[in-house]
């Protein structure tokens, strides 16, 4: 004899609560709830996400929770190395790395509704609830599994300071007080492309500017031929935008002379020393997806080439393609295995 799914009966006690409560007002196209059954109303609510999330948790096998320790440990040791007041990141991710339950659950809320308004049966819920919980869970999986690298290889380089980066009247960069990092967070301009902050760092003795533009963007920075109006549209700042991200690491030896990775007024691109991807090794099998990150190297030309973090735990070399000027690291969540990743900056 088959059990009902926990969530079911949670939704049955939702469902009892609003018909006990006749002030709650719940159809296909308006919602009512008084503000004094507001809490319960949401308590019950909260109930079947919760129970969705957990009866599908398991099967989702990505590590998330070895995810989530990793990065919870290299952002307190990097706030506390840069006395940083946070490191700031869009908020679904945010919540998924801080607790991958509670980043799922998010996801649960408007479908829930939907089948709440009757928009949707039950049966569609059940399909749809799975099938955006494992592709959330992808998604936000490397996407988190990019900041944390990120942050393994920031301190790797031994950071004993940083500095934000800004541009001055002369829209000429110049460093300034940091006081949080945004991955994807710089100084507005419609055309320069500039780090988001340089670190001192003590292992390398010099400074280093970091950036972590999208990886899309880093496409448009080729240009083969002069634009003939100038954007107005682009600021630079993408730190809200959940997609996949390439770090740029270039060193700085004068802090009056900071990098400017593309201009899209100027036509130019300034390289770096170097650039590194996050990807799966069924990435570097598929034939687009490493075109894709051939051909970013291939616009940015690393002095020191490139570098592919590969994302899973156990890397068939026997998969991978030879890719010029790129060297692939398979990483997965051990933070040991970064530090080859950034020795040829030495």
């Amino acid at each position: 004899m088959s059990t009902r799914p926990q969530w079911k009966q949670k939704y049955d006690v939702l469902k009892d609560y609003i018909a006990a409560n006749p002030e709650i007002h719940i159809d296909m196209s308006e919602v009512s709830i008084p503000e004094h059954l507001r809490d319960e109303f949401y308590k019950h609510f909260d109930d079947v996400r919760n129970a969705v999330v957990e009866e599908h948790y398991g099967s989702l096998s990505l590590g998330m929770d070895a995810l989530r320790n990793n990065y919870v440990q290299s952002e307190k040791k990097i706030e506390e190395l840069l006395g940083l007041e946070r490191i700031e990141l869009p908020v679904d991710l945010s919540s998924f790395l801080h607790n991958p339950r509670e980043g799922l659950v998010r996801r649960l809320f408007n479908p829930l509704f939907d089948m709440v308004q009757e928009k949707i049966t039950v049966d569609d819920f059940e399909r749809m609830a799975y099938s955006d919980l494992t592709s959330t869970a992808t998604v936000l999986f490397r996407l988190g599994y990019e900041s944390w690298a990120a942050l393994a290889l920031i301190h790797s380089l031994e950071p004993d300071g940083a500095f934000g980066v800004e541009l001055n009247e002369d829209d000429e960069p110049f460093v300034v007080e940091l006081k949080e990092i945004a991955f994807g967070r710089q100084f507005h301009h419609t055309a320069k492309r500039i780090p988001e902050f340089v670190l001192l760092s003590k292992k390398l003795e010099r400074h280093i500017a970091v950036k972590m533009p999208l990886a899309s963007e880093v496409d448009t920075y080729y240009f083969p031929y002069k634009r003939p109006t100038k954007s107005k549209k682009r600021t630079g700042d993408t730190s809200y935008v959940l997609d996949s991200r390439v770090m740029f690491l270039s060193i700085v030896p004068d802090l009056k002379e900071i990098p400017v990775f593309a201009d899209f007024h100027a036509c130019t691109v300034e390289s770096p020393d170097l650039m590194v991807e996050f990807l799966m090794e069924q990435d570097l099998a598929n034939s687009d997806a490493a075109l894709q990150a051939q051909k970013r190297v291939d616009i940015m030309k690393p002095r020191l080439g490139g570098r592919i973090i590969v994302m899973n735990p156990e890397l068939n070399t026997d998969t991978v393609k030879p890719m010029a000027n790129i060297d692939i690291f398979p990483v997965g969540l051990d933070p040991s295995k970064i530090h080859p990743v950034i020795n040829s900056l030495a």
